[in-house]
């Protein structure tokens, strides 16, 4: 979703996946990062402190686990702190948040998007959330036995007797057609930036 946003846009852009990159959460280090707002922290983040303040725009896309962002959104935003010294970059800086869950709205990722970012004085733009209503016990391989997860929760015992996992339950954004439109919009917020 993120990626069709971002190519939707006409704007140059950079994608970046955080679950391929290496990093930790914010050190509290603050005296080394208040003279400029640029952590110090020497991991993968490091080259995107400059990218971040130079782009017109910033996106950010998570699944939403335990109806909430998950742990690399929340470390990456974490380590944008450095950007709440003495002067804030990121002010005015328009952003949009994209947020994909399971079985539940992501709006819980979105807000906690919205929360961090609106702390670095960022402008929120506007908001795509995709629930995609696959759970992982789909693909687990433990998904007509186990009594823990949420297929259980919501299909109960008749489900783990009856239920066929085929192709047709693993719905996509792309097929829906209020997502895309969703997904349309935020890219035309984004080309006119």
């Amino acid at each position: 979703m993120v990626q069709s946003l971002l190519k939707d846009s006409g704007k140059d852009a950079e994608f970046v996946n955080l679950t391929q990159l290496f990093f930790s959460g914010c050190r509290a280090c603050v005296h080394r990062c208040a003279r400029d707002n640029f952590c110090r922290i020497e991991d993968d983040l490091k080259p995107f402190y400059p990218k971040i303040v130079d782009a017109e725009a910033i996106v950010l896309g998570t699944p939403s686990y335990f109806n909430n962002i998950n742990s690399f959104m929340a470390m990456f935003l974490e380590r944008l702190w450095s950007f709440r010294h003495q002067r804030f970059p990121l002010k005015g800086k328009p952003f949009v948040a994209v947020a994909v869950g399971g079985i539940r709205s992501p709006i819980n990722a979105v807000e906690a998007i919205k929360k961090r970012m609106t702390a670095y004085r960022a402008a929120f733009k506007g908001s795509v959330c995709y629930t995609s209503e696959i759970f992982p016990c789909y693909k687990c391989g433990y998904g007509h036995t186990c009594k823990v997860g949420s297929f259980y929760r919501i299909h109960r015992e008749e489900g783990l007797r009856s239920w066929k996992i085929t192709n047709q339950i693993f719905h996509q954004w792309e097929d829906e057609p209020e997502i895309v439109e969703q997904i349309q919009s935020l890219s035309q917020t984004l080309a006119r930036l």
